[in-house]
């Protein structure tokens, strides 16, 4: 089924390979988390051999930081020099799954975040996660009566921590739902990346003895990424600036502490001509009871009842070239959501078909809000090496 796998184009999720599961257990056990209730993980053991027992831990995400930047900087650079293994992603290959594995220690068979658009049961339509938004009309869903415990049952695993503990996110997303859903109370805003290094280095040596833990999410990699491409000068400039930035914090802070960085997916960018648009018109989508969820390199689409065997034939003899349809059911057994299986909450969130990219694909269905004009430059969500190999570099 997943041949782009056997012919060395894809890159599969794996327990078995440093993955964000488990380096979120291993950092809730040197954090001293309480009632973890984890199973043995044998790569979380790995990571948190490499990783120590520091007294202050500094926990970066850098989003879209993968390896494919890494090799953009000199060998005597602060990541260069301070790489420690390369991992990969959880799948689909987006902020949302990647980020609520960090923070839940969970796969995304289990938490449910599947993507920029998620198809919410409760709410029968998609949803928008981070601007908690209705995706049709931008309505806010807390108007309509959902709370981050609704969409996202269960708890953040860093309010276990037994240490001072501190997120730090821009200030655009810092009193959003999905961030304290995600994170729990702790939470505080920050304007730029020199700022926020400077007010973790005077969290740290402020806090002398005691022992703390501080996290960092910066977006600006990403940003650059989506408008102008992975290999842009833009893209590369905020590259470098991450790199300086985290040299100047990792010198800054006391011997004690010890600076983790890592990234929730990589980036890829489209090839012009695989890229797919389906206007609002096209007969496709009256086969569907609304448009797919998911990201443009995973759509994921709820078939009208029946209309399934036309559909996955319809989409095949039209896209098959850019893109692999496989059935929930096959996703599931292909343990591509992780190997624990799928929460009652997440299963109805698939749909009847999830679509992979096969190479440089994406697929758009057109709106008038949403017209090609506005169309990202590079991507995410797919099983690429670009998309789903990233750092960890300790220092």
């Amino acid at each position: 089924m997943l041949e782009g796998a056997r012919q060395g184009m894809w890159v599969l999720p794996s327990a078995s390979e440093p993955n964000p599961v488990s380096l979120a257990r291993a950092l809730a056990e040197i954090c001293g988390a309480t009632s973890s209730g984890f199973e043995h993980d044998p790569v979380a053991d790995r990571l948190r051999s490499l990783i120590g027992d520091p007294e202050h831990l500094v926990f970066v995400i850098a989003d879209g930081f993968g390896m494919n930047f890494i090799r953009e900087l000199d060998s005597d650079s602060f990541c260069r020099s301070n790489l420690a293994l390369e991992g990969r992603v959880v799948f689909p290959s987006s902020t949302g799954p990647n980020l609520f594995s960090y923070g839940r220690a969970q796969w995304p068979g289990q938490h449910g975040n599947l993507g920029w658009f998620v198809h919410l049961a409760e709410l029968g339509e998609h949803a928008t996660l981070f601007p908690w938004a209705r995706t049709r009309d931008n309505k806010s869903l807390a108007e309509l009566g959902l709370t981050g415990g609704d969409v996202f049952p269960g708890d953040p695993v860093v309010p276990r921590y037994a240490r001072d503990s501190r997120i730090f996110v821009p200030n655009s997303i810092a009193g959003s739902i999905a961030t304290r859903a995600l994170h729990g109370d702790g939470v505080v805003g920050y304007k730029d990346l020199h700022s926020v290094v400077d007010r973790v280095v005077e969290r740290v040596r402020a806090a002398a003895a005691a022992p703390t833990y501080s996290h960092i999410y910066w977006s600006e990699i990403d940003r650059a990424a989506h408008e102008f491409g992975s290999g842009d000068p833009n893209t590369l400039s905020e590259v470098a600036r991450l790199d300086v930035e985290l040299g100047r914090l990792s010198r800054n802070l006391p011997a004690t502490a010890r600076v983790v960085v890592t990234a929730d997916h990589g980036h890829l960018d489209y090839r012009a001509r695989e890229k797919v648009y389906v206007d609002q018109a096209d007969s496709i989508r009256q086969l569907l009871t609304k448009d797919h969820a998911g990201d443009d390199r995973v759509p994921m689409f709820h078939v009208r009842k029946g209309r399934e065997d036309e559909f996955a034939s319809e989409f095949e003899r039209r896209f098959g070239d850019h893109f692999l349809l496989i059935t929930a059911q096959e996703l599931l057994d292909a343990e591509l959501l992780g190997p624990d299986g799928i929460s009652e909450t997440t299963l109805p969130r698939l749909g009847h078909f999830i679509a992979i990219a096969r190479r440089g694909a994406g697929l758009k269905m057109l709106t008038p809000e949403n017209d090609r004009k506005n169309a990202l430059v590079s991507q995410h969500g797919g099983l690429s090496p670009e998309e789903m190999l990233v750092p960890l570099i300790i220092a």
